[in-house]
């Protein structure tokens, strides 16, 4: 029984250093076969998807992880089938705003346009393919995850490799590539994630749930996507494609330590809800206390090597043309601590279902960003942009810490568990 339970954690972490891994393995190849400048666009195109993934968190998965650790049976597998029509629907809105945002707000003429189809049925695609990742997560079926993963990873590292080397490669072609891979992966992931169990009676229970729980979540993501991305479009707009590529470029060796985050986001909200639960809110404070140690070892060692090693490394993998912005993964890395953290302590309001104080707390950190972002890049350049962003997050940080003191229920003694709403 102890083997099984940590087995389910070691896998689920496995598929997500998969997972990451295979990104950063992305952005090398399509860096090195685009060049910064188209490396740069092909970002900027992705950057209506990472918003429509950030409102299908908040929307569909993050209420799914902690809703239906209370389910079992046949009422999960009914579960389960409601929220995927939700998913559905969500996908193909999100996919016509995608090419909407691509097509029209970028002007007819814009090095965007041509390319508006190829990213949006590659949104859809990729939205659809994480949905299903995460509803595995929810499921506990790790070992169906990482079949979906090297059947995705596998075809889309392999298909551009040789696109590269037949000198095919271009922003377009990549972006179907993703598509292709995506869809594929997902088309597996449809068998596995089930059985399917249709209940008419329970469609808008389930739906006024999920509602309850994503109301304020919801929120949180489109201003924490605000919070992530708005220095990359200030980057954008005030130094071209060309700085934002190596910005994204110069910070990949941050985001493929995120696998500690991903992870995270995967296992503890269920692991939370479960304790919170069957023991109460003594259990839900040892579950955090556990997660906020392991963040601490974590941290310490990513921390120390990309400051020692960073800058290297990032010249190594890119070559020369990224050597003036190696500077960048030794400031951004100062933020890998704070995100971690910050995972953790959400938590702890989405398993009450308390998610308005995660609202308030991104909020704060996003009003700031929002002030300070632009200004600083005219002063102080790129330097000026990290700088902001750091701060940022310590003060979504802050406001999180400051709200979980507040919360009675996880500093008292033994109570038995009770519901508990938003």
């Amino acid at each position: 029984m102890h083997y099984r339970t940590a087995i389910g954690p070691a896998l689920a972490f496995g598929n997500q250093a998969l997972s990451s891994t295979c990104n950063f393995l992305t952005t090398i190849l399509l860096t090195r076969a685009l060049g910064l400048e188209a490396f740069g666009l092909y970002t900027m195109a992705w950057l209506p998807l990472h918003f429509a993934m950030s409102l299908q968190l908040g929307l569909i998965v993050s209420p799914m992880m902690s809703i239906a650790e209370s389910k079992d049976g046949a009422e999960a597998d009914a579960y389960y089938t409601v929220v995927g029509i939700h998913q559905l629907i969500y996908g193909a809105v999100a996919a016509a705003a995608i090419f909407s945002t691509l097509s029209f707000a970028t002007g007819t003429s814009g090095p965007l346009h041509d390319i508006a189809l190829p990213a949006a049925v590659a949104g859809g695609c990729y939205l659809t393919q994480d949905y299903l990742r995460r509803c595995l997560f929810a499921r506990r079926r790790p070992a169906c995850i990482l079949l979906l993963d090297i059947v995705n990873f596998g075809l889309r590292l392999g298909t551009l490799t040789a696109l590269w080397h037949e000198g095919l490669i271009g922003i377009g072609n990549a972006l179907w590539v993703l598509a292709a891979a995506a869809a594929t992966s997902a088309l597996c992931g449809l068998g596995m994630v089930g059985p399917y169990r249709w209940k008419q009676d329970i469609f808008s229970a389930v739906t006024r749930r999920q509602w309850q729980s994503a109301r304020w979540l919801v929120l949180t993501e489109a201003v924490q996507w605000v919070l992530a991305y708005s220095g990359l479009i200030v980057t954008a707009g005030l130094f071209g494609p060309r700085i934002l590529g190596a910005l994204r470029v110069a910070q990949s060796l941050v985001s493929v330590m995120n696998v500690a985050r991903e992870a995270l986001e995967n296992i503890l909200p269920p692991l939370a809800a479960k304790a919170l639960a069957q023991n109460g809110p003594p259990a839900l404070r040892r579950v955090l206390s556990w997660a906020l140690s392991v963040v601490a070892l974590i941290s310490i060692a990513a921390v120390s090597g990309l400051v020692l090693f960073g800058p290297w490394l990032l010249h190594w993998l890119y070559g020369d043309e990224i050597l003036e912005f190696g500077w960048v993964i030794t400031w951004s890395s100062f933020g890998f601590p704070t995100a971690l953290v910050t995972v953790v302590l959400a938590c702890a309001f989405r398993a009450l279902e308390q998610t308005r104080s995660i609202f308030l707390a991104v909020l704060a950190g996003a009003c700031f960003s929002l002030v300070a972002v632009y200004p600083a890049a005219l002063m102080f350049s790129v330097e000026g942009l990290i700088t902001v962003t750091l701060l940022s997050q310590l003060t979504v940080l802050i406001v999180l810490g400051v709200l979980v003191a507040r919360i009675s229920e996880l500093w008292v003694g033994d109570r038995p568990p009770r519901a508990y709403s938003a």
